[in-house]
């Protein structure tokens, strides 16, 4: 029982870490892409346009922090689910 619940501790944390690490590359790839478009807002304002609310970065920016702790949840929830499924199918009747 002991090393179940070592595994079930390890693929909380492994999942956890991988929706860290796709977090933090979508956050840093889409506040450079700002970035880079804000001096090229800056530098050539006419003939380049600024970033809007529209723009595909900030779009990014608000799905890591609302979409990626959402699918977070609910991976979570699934394995404890499943893992309550699979205990409650095997007990003794």
């Amino acid at each position: 029982m002991r090393r179940l619940r070592s595994r079930a501790a390890r693929a909380f944390v492994l999942w956890t870490l991988l929706m860290l690490v796709v977090a933090i590359l979508l956050s840093v790839q889409a506040t450079g892409s700002l970035i880079f478009a804000g001096q090229d807002c800056f530098m050539n304002y006419p003939a380049v346009p600024c970033p809007s609310a529209s723009d595909p970065a900030i779009v990014r920016l608000t799905f890591v922090f609302f979409g990626v702790p959402l699918i977070w949840l609910g991976g979570i929830g699934l394995a404890v689910a499943w893992r309550a499924l699979r205990m409650w199918l095997r007990r003794p009747r």
